[in-house]
């Protein structure tokens, strides 16, 4: 029979039948069944009986296990999505609810599957974090009455109650909203009390009967054993999460006390239990071991979440020191551990493994508890709520108890040589682990992160670090001599790797009083050389320890002492260095090149062997993750040598391509390694990079591809890549970077979140192939991509496209003169550039005239007013004939002058750049020298000229200068810097030849007004008809200035 839907929009009615009919083709192997299932489905999702009749299916237990499953799980995900008050499109109504709430309980408590109590358990869990106590108030109450009645009856009952209630309080425990915390806070007391009950009695009958009983344990009473350790099980967890999350001080209440002692009695006798060997509890220790872990977690969550409440609850000092007591056991025999994350195959799961791994486990606890201890001695918690002085006094004094009574000098001192002597020996788990997956080992070992959390060497080694800052004058001397002990030639091999392991996490906490240069002539440089047995554990952690120290502390006649062991440590011809040896030395190299002293000329002798090493490493590693680590450590290498790479850039760049294809489609972290090692050589090389375009432009190239995978990951690599390119390449730009110049334009005009670096891409065609952008291929283009630019609310984005067009307006004007600009003008109107500002310009000046409650906000800010007319300056400046001309163009003369000229003068009030406010004055003072109709507009204005020379000749002029010259303009040609890329070498030349810096402001405006006086007919005639409009306090101040300075000239 198949199953279809005939169009979207006729959906079948919605029932029970259908519903199940719809669920079972929902899980068919055909697909198109699948697919028109699931489309049936989703529009019922609106339908308010739909998810009640989920329940109804998932409920009936005749229906098959896997509709059943597939009704729960979609009952989940509408609880996710529309269960709230507010969800976006649809929410289930009130009596929907209601009939779902009714039956919630029933899907778990009595089901026998336990994968589906389990799902049902997290609905009734979403739905109580969402609900209680507003809509739903009683889930508590019902479910303490149903532990009441199933606690001493039927343990599976029993069972599908506890994993409810685990479910809601996991779910209410990990809430941040302080409703949901408040709720479970109120409600923990009671359910503490009553899971007291569950728990105490049947844990303690069980443990006592594994204990003591003689009799075999089989059929009915093995389920019933296995029933009840379960519950107990469920139970702790429950607490504990209630103990951590449902109280703000955990020790003020007794029933916690209460529980807190009965967690070291049953930690103590399940330790034994499982510490046996009892035939009867061999069956049994993983489930005793998860106890005695949930334990643990109940010990080491209220260390870390209420210290001060550890510190007050009963024994918890004698808790902690029984702790490290089995740590520091456990240290005695840890090199024949196996390791809680080493995988083993299914012959080696022995019963022996499983008690191993949970003493491990414990082990781990212990030095996690002893951690926590130290760090709220020395890092207490802050709260930014408010708390009474006595509540924070008596906190204080409960973390002294711990730090008076515990932390003694006499257990700092043992716990430190506890960890070097046992947790830091090389164990052989390690090695086996080593030998068979050399390459996964290193990696795992490499990339550890936070892997203090989950093994036991870690962990110690975060434990030693922090006692060691904390108690650095109690361990110093100690440790320091423990450190001599590397130079005894009869010291063990396993026995100096721990040493050089505290030696390495102490390098910044010691540097100052050992000296580590001695030690490394002396000891180091020839334990590198050791070919014994073990010699590559060594090796591994020597250039570990060089990574640490170098960065810290090392002499600079030392450093080519340190290249040289890395060389070593990196040569595939000595049978000593395996793989772990050599991919250890790459990884770790990066932390000599990164630091501040690493010189590139010194490393030159040494550079060619390990890059071509380097490289070479990479053939030969399998695992991803090693190789982006090796490909980091080139790059960083490259960066930091600078020029002298260019010898042997050859060697580096030439396997690059391969590796890139290697890499496959997929692969785009690699690919982004590759693109930032071709980045750190353009950089270093500087202008002798461009030699190796024809190698990086295809891969530009093919990642600029839009709507390919590939241009998801891959773009911002290599748009940073390609600007340094153009940075320093040298004009004329060879046809295969012109090539791009088109994907520039096309992706700048698109607007994406990478418009400002395409911008700046275009910025450096613009300074380097002036020629070519200007041609009418480009030009056109262009503007249309700036214009695109102009609409955005980026002030970046805007600010990068005027200053692009005010670089063709000048450069169009140094290339082909008045023609030239008369191109670029035409075409900033005819793609609506100019267009674009000016309509921005009229919309600022229309929401100026606003005043009031009906102000309205301009468009555009003031910052970008000033840059829009800095752009219409520079057309001004060049020619303001083809100024006139672009406005005249838009509009009559007279009446766009009104608004525009009311806007560029008022804009130079809040323009801060005083170089754009001088190019305005230079730009408006031009239109003097135009006839009529400009002439008449200009002298209507004069009070705003006049206005604007005064203010901008107060900010330019010299006034300790009695000729009046202008302080702006440059006196000698700007000097060249050391590492000028192209680009910036043609951004100064076009800053030497502005206006701005050329020009002399007073002479400048004297001249012109001078001959626009002469035009009206004469001084008197100017005084009388229009100087008169002129404020006399405004005239008086231009006259001062006029007078102050010695500059020749008639009238003015």
């Amino acid at each position: 029979m198949s199953f279809s839907i005939e169009v979207p929009g006729a959906a079948t009615p919605l029932s029970f039948q259908e519903l199940c009919r719809t669920l079972q083709f929902a899980y068919s192997n055909d697909n198109s069944e699948r697919q028109s299932a699931t489309q049936q489905l989703e529009s019922w999702h609106s339908d308010p009986a739909y998810y009640p009749n989920l329940q109804s299916v998932f409920l009936d237990k005749q229906i098959p296990h896997p509709v059943r499953l597939l009704a729960i799980i979609e009952l989940k995900n509408g609880v996710d999505r529309h269960w709230r008050k507010y969800a976006p499109d649809f929410t289930i109504p009130s009596d929907s609810k209601q009939v779902i709430r009714d039956r919630l309980f029933q899907g778990t408590v009595g089901e026998q599957d336990s994968q589906l109590a389990r799902h049902n358990a997290l609905v009734v869990a979403k739905i109580v974090r969402i609900d209680y106590p507003h809509e739903w108030a009683s889930p508590f109450t019902e479910l303490k009455a149903l532990l009441t009645r199933t606690k001493d009856g039927d343990q599976h009952e029993l069972s599908g109650v506890l994993i409810i209630l685990l479910h809601i309080v996991k779910e209410l425990g990990t809430a941040r909203l302080l409703r949901s915390q408040t709720a479970l806070q109120k409600i923990a007391p009671e359910l503490v009390y009553t899971l007291r009950e569950v728990y105490d009695g049947p844990s303690g009958a069980w443990i006592e009967f594994l204990q003591n009983s003689q009799d075999e344990i089989n059929g009915n009473a093995a389920d019933t054993l296995l029933s009840t350790i379960e519950n107990t099980l469920n139970a702790i967890k429950i607490l504990r999460r209630l103990l951590i999350f449902g109280y703000t001080q955990p020790h003020k209440d007794s029933s916690v006390k209460e529980i807190w002692s009965l967690s070291q009695g049953h930690l103590g006798k399940l330790l034994s239990l499982i510490d046996s060997g009892s035939p009867k509890v061999a069956g049994y220790t993983s489930l005793l071991g998860k106890h005695l872990l949930q334990l643990t977690k109940l010990h080491l969550n209220m260390a870390e979440q209420h210290p001060a409440a550890f510190a007050s609850l009963p024994n918890s000092l004698d808790i902690a020191r029984a702790y490290w007591n089995f740590a520091a056991k456990f240290a005695e025999g840890f090199k024949d551990s196996v390791g809680l994350r080493q995988e083993h195959s299914q012959a080696e799961e022995s019963e022996a493994r499983a008690k191993g791994l949970v003493l491990e486990e414990l082990a781990l606890k212990g030095l996690l508890l002893m951690r926590a201890c130290s760090r709220m001695v020395h890092y207490p918690q802050h709260s930014i709520r408010y708390r009474s002085k006595e509540a924070v006094n008596e906190d204080a004094q409960a973390i002294d108890v711990v730090k008076n009574n515990l932390l003694t000098n006499d257990l700092v001192i043992q716990m430190v040589q506890v960890i070097i002597t046992g947790f830091f020996i090389f164990r052989k788990a390690d090695l086996d682990a080593w030998q068979e997956e050399p390459q996964e080992w290193e990696e795992r070992e490499g990339g550890q992160g936070n892997a203090w959390e989950w093994e036991v060497r870690p962990c110690a080694e975060q434990l030693f670090l922090d006692l060691l800052t904390r108690y650095k004058d109690l361990l110093l001397q100690p440790l320091l001599s423990y450190f001599t002990t590397t130079q005894h030639e009869q010291e063990d091999i396993v026995a100096k790797e721990a040493v050089y392991t505290a030696m390495d996490l102490a390098a910044a906490v010691v540097h100052k009083e050992f000296d580590f240069d001695s030690l490394l002539k002396t000891t180091i440089a020839g334990d590198a050389q050791y070919t014994g047995q073990l010699c590559q554990v060594l090796r591994r952690r020597i250039a570990i320890l060089l990574s640490h120290w170098v960065p810290v502390k090392i002499a600079n006649d030392n450093r080519p002492l340190v290249y040289e062991i890395f060389q070593h440590f990196l040569d595939p011809d000595n049978s000593c260095n395996d793989i772990v040896v050599r991919i250890t030395a790459a990884r770790h190299f990066k932390a000599i090149t990164d630091d501040l002293g690493f010189d590139g000329e010194q490393f030159s002798p040494y550079a060619e062997a390990v890059l071509t090493r380097l490289l070479g490493l990479l053939g030969e590693v399998d695992v991803d993750e090693t190789k982006l680590a090796i490909l980091e450590t080139i790059r960083s290498l490259i960066q930091r040598m600078g020029q002298p790479v260019t010898y042997f850039a050859d060697r580096v760049m030439g396997p690059l391509p391969d590796i890139w294809q290697s890499a496959g489609d997929l692969n785009f972290m690699m690919k982004q390694s590759v693109l930032a090692i071709m980045q750190a050589l353009v950089m270093s090389m500087a202008t002798e990079s461009p030699r190796y375009q024809p190698m990086i432009l295809p891969l530009i190239a093919e990642a600029t591809q839009e709507d390919t995978p590939m241009y998801l990951y891959l773009i911002d690599e290599a748009l940073d890549l390609w600007n340094h390119m153009l940075y320093w390449n040298p004009p004329p730009l060879s046809p295969g970077m012109l090539s791009l110049v088109d994907t520039a334009i096309k992706e700048l005009a698109k607007q994406n979140d990478h418009v400002v670096m395409l911008t700046g891409i275009l910025s450096s065609y613009i300074m380097l192939a002036p020629e070519t952008l200007l041609g009418d291929q480009y030009r056109g283009p262009i503007f249309s991509a700036l214009c695109s630019s102009l609409g955005t609310k980026s002030r970046e984005t805007i600010g990068v496209a005027t200053r692009c067009a005010s670089d063709l307006i000048r450069l169009s004007n140094e290339l082909g003169g008045s023609a030239g600009l008369r191109l670029v003008a035409q075409d900033m109107i005819r793609t609506g550039f100019m267009t674009r500002m000016l309509e921005d310009i009229h919309d600022a000046f229309e929401a100026h005239k606003t005043s009031g409650p009906k102000r309205r906000q301009s468009r555009v800010s003031g910052i970008t007013l000033s840059d829009y007319f800095e752009v219409l300056s520079r057309v001004a400046v060049i020619d303001p004939a083809v100024f006139v001309e672009m406005l005249a163009s838009l509009g009559p003369l007279d009446q766009v002058w009104v608004w525009l000229h009311a806007e560029w003068f008022g804009s130079l009030d809040t323009t801060a750049h005083i170089g754009q406010r001088k190019l305005s004055l230079l730009a408006l003072t031009r239109l003097i020298e135009l006839p009529q109709p400009m002439q008449d507009i200009v002298l209507h204005s004069l009070q705003d000229y006049f206005s604007m020379w005064v203010d901008v000749f107060a900010q330019v002029l010299d006034r300790e200068d009695k000729i009046g010259n202008d302080e702006l303009v440059l006196t000698e040609e700007p000097e060249p810097a050391e590492w000028d890329t192209p680009k910036d070498v043609r951004e100064r030349s076009l800053f030497a030849t502005d206006p701005v810096k050329r020009v002399q402001s007073l002479p400048f405006v004297k001249e012109r007004l001078n001959s626009l006086v002469q035009r009206v007919g004469g001084d008197q005639a100017f005084q009388e008809y229009w100087a008169v409009n002129v404020d006399s306090e405004v005239l008086d101040s231009f006259k001062m200035i006029v007078s102050l300075s010695a500059t020749p000239g008639g009238g003015f």
